[in-house]
This record gives C-alpha cells, structure tokens and sequence, in this order.
C-alpha cells in the first residue's frame, strides 16, 4: 500500500508502532514505582525526569533524563538505514515522542516530550538538537524554571522548523540527514508538529509562571 508521497505504508507501520511502544515505556514513572513512590501521585503529578528528580534527587532525575534520550533516539538508530529517503526517520522519531507523552502503560497519560524529542534529534540532526539545547540553557537562566525553560526550547524547535520550511541557507548547512530539498521540507513539518505538542504539554506551566509573577507584581 503506498501513502502520500509514494511512501509504502507496508514498510513504515511496524516500524512506527515499535517506536511508538518504545516511547511509551514510562522509565521515569518505573524508576519511582522502584524506589517507593508514584510519580503520578505526587510532585506535579508528570511521570517525568523532572519531577523524578525533585521526588528522589539529581542523580535518579539524571537516570531518568538519559532514558528517556535513549527511548527517542534507538528508534531511529534501529531504523536509520531502512528506506532510501529520510521521511519515514522523521516519522519514526515522532511516533517515540507521542508514546511518551500518551503511554498506553499509563492509561495514555505520560511526560512532556522535552527528553526524548531530544533524542530524537541527536540521533537525526544533532545541530537542530545543540539548537534547543542552548534555547533551553537561556530560558533556565533568564527565567530560572525548568518548566519554562522547556517551554524555550519547544519554541526554539517551533523556529528552527519554520527557518528550514523557509529554506533559510545557514541552518540548511548544518543538517545532516535531511539534505534534499524534498527532505528539508518533511523535516521542517515533523519538527513543527513535535514542537508544537512540547509546548501544548507545557501549558500548565506557562499557566504557573504567569500566575507566580503576578502574585509576585502585587506584593
């Protein structure tokens, strides 16, 4: 069966479902149920390495975070030779962040997608990774939440797909798998999607952050 674009479902289905179900394995929330806790149940209730780290300590939030890299980019490792163009990559590496953020292991709850879209995009595109890496460092220190940070870095994903949909040239330069100009455009859509789920799993937290500064305006 051929999609659009004369992709060959037949030769992605499987694929997409094993990264889905790896995305899914909610390590962090494994990690706490072995340590005594439920990260479902307290913190701020994401089974994620963030609230990981705050219930157990840096070290298990450290395990945590690489885990989660891990789920996102063995997928497309696993699969990075299988089909001549790129697409289907791009593909895979999303379906490993939607099954983290709605594992069927956790009635289709999960985290916020910021670590393993992070995998993803080292194992595809590392540029475009380093890129919401350091959209993340300047939102940590200018806004000194993680959450918000996070918040930085999708918005920093949601810009450097529409940089690559534009066909700025610097940016272009930097990709690695992606070098067609058919592929640039696959990517730059994926990214886009992605990036937007990221945000739209952070809205609690831009909800916080603006609900704090203005308790914090009237004292």
């Amino acid at each position: 069966m051929t999609g659009p674009g004369g992709l060959e479902l037949d030769t992605v289905a499987l694929p997409l479902l094993l990264a889905f179900l790896s995305g899914s394995i909610p390590f962090t929330w494994l990690v706490g149920k072995a340590r005594g806790i439920d990260l479902l149940s307290v913190g701020s209730g994401n089974p994620g390495a963030t609230n990981l780290s705050r219930e157990l300590g840096k070290l298990y939030g450290a395990l945590g975070l690489i885990l989660d890299l891990l789920k996102g980019a063995i997928p497309v490792l696993l699969t990075a030779d299988r089909w001549a163009e790129p697409a289907p990559l791009f593909l895979v590496g999303a379906a490993a962040v939607f099954g983290h953020c709605y594992s069927p292991f956790l009635k289709f709850r999960g985290g916020k997608g910021v670590a393993t879209t992070g995998g993803v995009l080292l194992a595809i595109e590392p540029a475009i990774a380093l890129l919401l890496l350091g959209g993340w460092f300047i939102g940590l220190k200018s806004l000194r939440s993680v959450g918000m940070a996070s918040v930085v870095a999708s918005l920093t994903g949601i810009c450097s797909a529409a940089v690559i949909l534009a066909g700025w040239p610097p940016l272009l330069g930097w990709l690695v798998t992606a070098t067609s100009s058919d592929s640039q455009v696959d990517l730059g859509w994926v990214l886009l999607i992605v990036s937007g789920l990221v945000l739209i799993r952070h809205r609690s937290n831009i909800q916080q952050y603006f609900r704090q500064s203005l308790e914090e305006e009237k004292q």
